[in-house]
C-alpha cells in the first residue's frame, strides 16, 4: 500500500479553467522511478474553449516555444482523446491498494482546468475530488517549518512535461522538510 503523488501540468491559452489547454502533462514517482504522460491537444477541437488575448500575446512573445507548440498543438489527437488516454495512464500507476493524490501547481488552475475539460467531455477524472492538493500550499507550509530549499529546475519552463517533473520533485522536497521539522519537533 503506497500513496503515490501525481503531479499535473497544463499549458493553456487563458487562466481561466474554460481555456484552451495547449497540452497536460503528468508526472509521478512510482516503485522509485519517475514516470510521465504527455500530450499536446488540437486546438481545434476545443470550439467551446476560450483564448485569452493576453495569455496569446504571452505565448507569442516566446517565440520558438510558440512556434513549437502550435506545430504540436496541429498534429495533436483532440482535447477528448487525450483526456480518456489521460485516465488510462492514471488509473495504470497503482494498484486498489494504493491512493493516489493528484496534485496541480495553484488550487485554483490545473485540477480545474482539466476537472472542467473533463465536465465538458462528460468524462469523469479518474482521481476523487477529495484527493486533490495543489504545490503552493505545501510549498508555503514548508517554507513555514524551516529548511526549505528550492528543487533544481528539470528541463524547460514551459514545457508541460518538464514542468510536472520538476513541480513532483518540489512535492516530495515540501514533504521531506515538513516530515523532518515534525519529527524535530516530536524529539523536542
Amino acid at each position: 500500500m503506497a500513496d503515490i503523488h501525481v503531479s499535473f501540468d497544463l499549458e493553456t491559452l487563458h487562466t481561466r479553467p474554460d481555456g484552451v489547454i495547449l497540452s497536460i502533462a503528468a508526472a509521478a514517482r512510482v516503485d522509485g522511478s519517475i514516470v510521465t504522460f504527455y500530450s499536446h491537444c488540437d486546438i481545434k477541437s476545443q470550439l467551446n474553449r476560450f483564448i485569452s488575448e493576453d495569455t496569446l500575446a504571452w505565448w507569442k512573445d516566446k517565440g520558438d516555444l510558440w512556434a513549437k507548440t502550435c506545430d504540436a498543438c496541429a498534429e495533436a489527437p483532440p482535447l477528448e482523446q487525450v483526456l480518456r488516454d489521460l485516465n488510462k495512464w492514471y488509473a495504470s500507476l497503482g494498484t486498489d491498494k494504493d491512493t493516489l493524490y493528484p496534485w496541480g501547481n495553484g488550487a485554483n488552475f490545473d485540477i480545474a482546468f482539466l476537472e472542467h475539460a473533463f465536465d465538458q467531455c462528460d468524462t469523469k477524472p479518474a482521481w476523487q475530488y477529495w484527493t486533490t492538493r495543489d504545490l503552493r500550499t505545501i510549498k508555503h507550509l514548508a517554507k513555514l517549518m524551516g529548511g526549505y530549499e528550492p528543487v533544481a529546475r528539470y528541463g524547460v519552463h514551459h514545457d508541460a512535461r518538464d514542468d510536472a517533473i520538476t513541480q513532483l520533485l518540489e512535492i516530495e522536497n515540501c514533504m521531506e522538510v515538513i516530515t523532518d521539522a515534525s519529527d524535530q519537533r516530536q524529539r523536542a
